[in-house]
């Protein structure tokens, strides 16, 4: 069985194919009486390889059919995973209800730790250089979760080898696109593939000139800060040095200019615009040696050096206004990761073992941020650790996993003040595999997360101080997964719980005076205080799905909902923790002709309305919360009429029936201090019919 092709696959978590393959191989009952080593082997692979609810895998296939510019269209098929915010600068990636702060992000195993700007995102990079994601929920995984307390997200970009055709040995690209709500996009690469050596340039160019928010009878308004200019390029080098040794070298750079107001995911007007450049260089040098398929103990490395840094430059155009905010002002930060990661592997015949080291190197200042005597506006962090991860497969019934890791986070704040914390992040599942189609499986993981650098706006704020004594975050993430993969239908349900604890809120107000930094001589300041909050955060939770493939035809209607909750009520959305809304259900169609290589795909996504009283963490307050529900529709069209990896057409049209919306993950109001019994939701909206049609030609 094909698994659910384009839209389907990366909506479904599964590696249905694997386990379809292995159950193929498996050989006749009438010719087996006995359990020999080939069948259990074969089991103990499918077991391995079986994937969850848990997991959400998106490739390069489905996004291409998407024509995806931002993270909206990147996760669009996933119900348990909302992005708020309408431009590419400001989206923000909430995955069953918790901002991607709480995850381990990396780019081809670099981390993209960091909070430049809380009214922006975390997450930059083109889609269509993505080659595929990983998002691990609840869990992460082990050999990149430092400081991970909701799950990781791995992404890999493409290489040479994902464009070139079958003997083919090297090649170049050309695409063209335009959008109707509006904008426009080129790119080009070269590529080629020796017998040892592989390479890729490539280079994109995506210029949004704006954006219409939907309205009836297609008279959307004009958004504010909605455009977007941006250019990235990506290098791949791959060498095999032998049969058994690879080394990569990668480099991804984005740039991104804008004009909007300061808080680029606000939709303000008569306030002061600024000049938004934001950058973001990731490069990492990789070796990687497989083990020796002569030797069933033989030992897998993997090991990579890496940089990252993101920077933001805000310069306001004119005089700021009296509409502005007490924040607004000149930003000029540089967020920067370096790091070594290194992975040692072990298969025998019923039990896997990885294990290794993790360092990580945090550097963050704001050299446009006036400094004083107890505000240097830079900070730094150091993470060392290491950690060890088994599976033990006893049959082809069960599958054991246990995972544990160790890290010590040395934190030296903008107040010349020093936090060392640590702490152990163990993990166990158990999967019960009756038959090769449905599996179901419990877990439990107990994550810390040491206090480390955090949203670098604030250090330039002289009133937000550090708390002396912080104490490291942790989690309880417990989870029940049901998966059902036949050979026509699939369906599966993830029932979760989590326990934050000691979380770090960045905006706290200064309610306690007896804890302080403050100048001799000068004032007490009872502005911000960044320290740990008192009571823990509680989240539940629920997603599932069914799906069919049958003969070219394929969908898949899936389901989430959470609730965050503290001192039993529902939060008001919340910077670097998470945000809250309604029931979330998808639904996609596909219908594809091979012989003419044409496929037709409808996504609908209803989203429903939501309304609470919410709790604001920041004000020790609450307040009423009223959130419209919507619904939009986007048609797909891919045609390759020379085969794959030739000519390509696609037309989308998103947002089809022109709806007025504002995600519901996107801010409820505009200041962190801000009543929320007085709050107007400024959020951006997002753009309404947008039709977009991109020509490409392979050589």
């Amino acid at each position: 069985m094909r698994l659910f092709p384009l839209l389907v696959a990366s909506s479904l978590a599964y590696t249905l194919h694997a386990q379809t393959t292995q159950d193929q191989s498996l050989p006749k009952p009438q010719e087996q009486k006995t359990l020999d080593p080939i069948y259990a082997q074969a089991s103990r692979e499918s077991a391995r390889d079986h994937e969850y609810a848990n997991t959400t895998t998106i490739d390069a296939k489905s996004l291409q059919s998407r024509q995806a510019t931002s993270l909206r269209d990147v996760f669009a098929l996933d119900s348990s995973v909302s992005v708020g915010g309408a431009t590419t600068t400001a989206q923000k990636v909430y995955i069953r209800g918790l901002e991607d702060r709480l995850y381990s992000v990396n780019i081809d195993n670099a981390s993209q730790y960091g909070n430049l700007f809380h009214h922006q995102g975390n997450i930059t990079i083109d889609p269509m250089m993505i080659k595929d994601i990983s998002v691990q929920k609840g869990t992460p995984d082990a050999y990149m979760g430092a400081g991970a307390l909701a799950g990781s997200m791995s992404i890999r970009t493409k290489d040479a080898r994902d464009f070139l055709r079958d003997g083919q040995r090297y090649g170049a690209l050309v695409g063209l696109g335009g959008y109707s709500n509006q904008g426009y996009r080129t790119n080009a690469a070269a590529f080629f593939a020796l017998k040892n050596t592989d390479a890729l340039l490539w280079a994109n160019w995506t210029n949004i000139l704006g954006f219409h928010a939907g309205g009836n009878g297609g008279d959307g308004q004009w958004v504010q800060g909605s455009a977007n200019n941006n250019k990235s390029l990506l290098f791949k080098l791959n060498q095999r040095l032998s049969e058994r040794n690879t080394l990569t070298l990668s480099y991804n750079g984005l740039n991104e200019t804008s004009t909007a107001p300061f808080a680029t995911n606000l939709a303000e007007r008569n306030v002061t615009l600024f000049a938004h450049t934001n950058y973001n260089h990731t490069a990492t040098l990789g070796f990687t040696r497989q083990a020796d398929s002569a030797k069933p103990s033989s030992t897998q490395v993997r090991t990579n050096l890496y940089f990252n840094q993101r920077s933001l430059y805000l310069k306001p155009l004119s005089q700021t206004s009296t509409n502005d905010h007490h924040e607004v002002g000149e930003k000029n930060i540089a967020f920067s990761n370096v790091g070594y990661n290194l992975a040692l592997s072990n298969q025998f015949s019923v039990l896997d073992v990885e294990y290794g080291l993790n360092y990580q190197g945090v550097f963050v200042a704001d050299t446009a941020a006036p400094k004083d005597a107890i505000n240097r506006a830079k900070e730094s962090g150091h993470i060392y650790g290491g950690f060890v991860k088994t599976t033990y497969t006893p049959s082809e019934h069960w599958v054991l996993g246990v995972q544990s890791r160790y890290d010590v986070f040395n934190y030296f704040d903008k107040n010349n003040q020093t936090h060392l914390t640590q702490g152990f992040s163990p993990a166990a599942s158990i999967t019960y595999l009756p038959t090769s189609t449905l599996s179901l499986r419990a877990s439990y993981a107990y994550l810390t997360r040491g206090a480390m650098p955090g949203d670098a706006t604030l250090l330039g704020d002289k009133d937000v101080l550090i708390h002396k004594n912080l104490r490291p975050e942790s989690i309880q993430n417990i989870e029940l997964n049901a998966d059902y993969s036949g050979s026509i239908f699939c369906a599966r349900v993830a029932g979760y719980y989590s326990r934050l604890g000691d979380f770090i809120n960045s905006y706290a107000h200064d309610h306690d005076h007896s804890d302080h930094i403050h100048t001799p001589g000068e004032p007490h300041s009872h502005g911000g205080l960044r320290q740990n909050m008192h009571a823990p955060i509680e989240v539940f939770g629920y997603e599932g799905g069914v799906g069919a493939d049958y003969k070219g035809f394929s969908s898949y209607a899936s389901i989430a909902q959470n609730f965050p909750t503290y001192k039993g009520y529902l939060l008001q959305d919340t910077y670097e923790l998470g945000a809250v809304s309604g029931i979330i259900y998808n639904l996609s169609l596909q219908y594809e002709f091979p012989r003419y290589h044409l496929r037709f795909a409808w996504l609908s996504q209803f989203t429903q309305r939501v309304k609470y009283k919410g709790y604001d963490i920041y004000n020790d307050q609450t307040g009423f919360i009223d959130k419209a529900g919507y619904s939009v529709h986007n048609l797909y069209i891919n045609w390759e009429p020379l085969g794959e990896k030739r000519l390509s057409l696609r037309l989308s049209v998103n947002n089809i029936f022109n709806t007025f919306y504002i995600a519901q993950t996107s801010p409820f109001k505009n200041e962190a201090m801000e009543s929320l019994d007085s709050s107007v939701r400024r959020a951006m909206p997002n753009p309404g019919i947008d039709a977009r049609f991109e020509v490409g030609y392979q050589f």
